[in-house]
């Protein structure tokens, strides 16, 4: 759109015919977000507050529209990178979110393994690396769950804090896992997630696997232990719990997770806008 045309509709924000306004601000939401920066100069210049409320509505709206699009090709994408998906999830909700801040520190710590785990010919003993790394050097924890926060599951502060619940803990950990070409990935409990990573190196051989409790400090157990873990949390013993899930499933219950999170803090507007996130993921096409 033409900076002249812009302008000109942008002048009509505050026009008293309702009808006029929903036209116009059909018309601006189909912006691309590049425009959000300059909209939001205009807002910073104004002093009249119907203005300023119907512009920020429509700059929401670009925002919004953006992080579909992006979730949409995110979800489409071969690989579903489980940290790009978190970021998504967390640009949702904040506008400006710094995403090299965060991938510079997933980066970091993804370097400072790979040469310890270079010349480790099992998977079990490059997790024991990338255990020591991301626990005791860099003294990741996992909060409570009588530690109530609005950012437990936002990863841009999960990083800054060395702290995050334990969906988030478990995708920063599978995040970094598969960045280091290991093949960690999800399984899904009822309430709780552990990861899987297989035993063997060798693609020929029968996949066999052993588990990963992110929540303590990334403990290994085997298949026996994983089936006490059922019986104990008494859930049924069903093969779903020891087989991988995919990263989508992870980014799904990420978004579920702080739809509820939000929703116990009666903050509806960012429900909304989960809720609308999550929709797109549970589409089989888009």
């Amino acid at each position: 759109m033409k900076e002249e045309k812009l302008n000109a509709l942008i002048s009509l924000l505050d026009d008293s015919d309702p009808n006029v306004y929903m036209n116009i601000s059909k018309e601006l939401s189909k912006l691309p977000a590049s425009n959000i920066p300059y909209l939001e100069d205009i807002w910073l210049e104004s002093d009249n507050p119907l203005f300023q409320e119907r512009l920020e509505a429509i700059i929401d709206e670009i925002h919004h529209n953006s992080i579909i699009k992006e979730l949409i090709n995110w979800k489409n994408s071969p690989k579903q990178n489980l940290i790009d998906g978190a970021i998504l999830i967390n640009r949702s909700i904040s506008y400006h979110l710094s995403t090299n801040n965060v991938k510079t520190t997933i980066n970091k710590i993804v370097d400072e393994i790979k040469p310890e785990i270079k010349e480790l010919e099992s998977y079990l003993d490059k997790i024991k690396i990338l255990n020591h790394f991301l626990y005791f050097i860099h003294n990741y924890m996992v909060l409570s769950p009588q530690e109530e926060t609005n950012w437990g599951g936002n990863i841009s502060t999960v990083l800054a804090q060395k702290k995050g619940n334990y969906i988030i803990t478990s995708i920063i950990y599978a995040g970094i896992a598969q960045a280091l070409k290991l093949p960690v990935f999800g399984i899904q409990l009822p309430n709780s997630i552990l990861l899987s990573c297989e035993r063997s190196i060798d693609p020929a051989s029968k996949r066999n696997y052993f588990y990963i409790n992110p929540i303590d400090t990334g403990a290994v157990l085997s298949t026996m232990q994983l089936e006490h873990v059922i019986k104990f949390k008494k859930l049924n013993n069903l093969p779903q719990y020891y087989k991988p899930c995919t990263n989508l499933d992870l980014i799904k219950l990420l978004i579920q997770n702080q739809i509820f999170c939000y929703g116990r803090q009666s903050n509806y507007k960012y429900v909304e806008i989960l809720k609308k996130l999550l929709n797109v993921l549970l589409l089989k096409k888009n």
